[in-house]
């Protein structure tokens, strides 16, 4: 059974959340999860507050070690740095959308491709998930009523 953490959740960004969840589900240390990163123990603990910003090499590791892809605790560790979005932004803000398309690869057991997308690929999925030119987006808001 692993050492108490001295680390508590209200006290963490959303990053270090997942991270003790991670702790807790696992039954490890944060020593071994430091260990098996390769992330030196202080920075990773540093890595669970509120405002601090760890390094994308850091966040990488981590992935790694977590089954995570490095983009999701990217996502998590600068969420608060992406919180001020203009009114506009509403449910289609980047942070939102990354969150929503790892959440759901996860849930139907996908895995991050080993080879990027080509743009017409990239561009077909986004027309199926409803995603608008702005020609076709002012033409759609001219016919809306109410």
């Amino acid at each position: 059974m692993p050492a108490r953490l001295q680390i508590k959740a209200e006290d963490c960004s959303p990053l270090g959340q997942l991270i003790l969840q991670y702790l807790e589900e696992q039954g490890v240390s944060m020593n071994h999860l430091a260990e098996l990163s390769g992330v030196p123990q202080p920075r990773l603990r540093g890595a669970c507050f509120k405002g601090t910003c760890p390094t994308p090499e850091t966040l990488r590791k981590l992935a790694r070690v977590m089954g995570k892809h490095h983009l999701e605790l990217y996502t998590l560790a600068y969420e608060a740095r992406i919180e001020h979005l203009p009114q506009d932004a509403n449910d289609s803000s980047l942070e939102l959308l990354m969150r929503e398309l790892f959440e759901t690869a996860r849930e139907l057991g996908l895995t991050v491709p080993t080879i990027r997308p080509s743009k017409a690929k990239i561009r077909k999925a986004l027309l199926e998930l409803g995603f608008r030119t702005e020609d076709e987006q002012s033409i759609g808001n001219r016919f809306d009523i109410g």
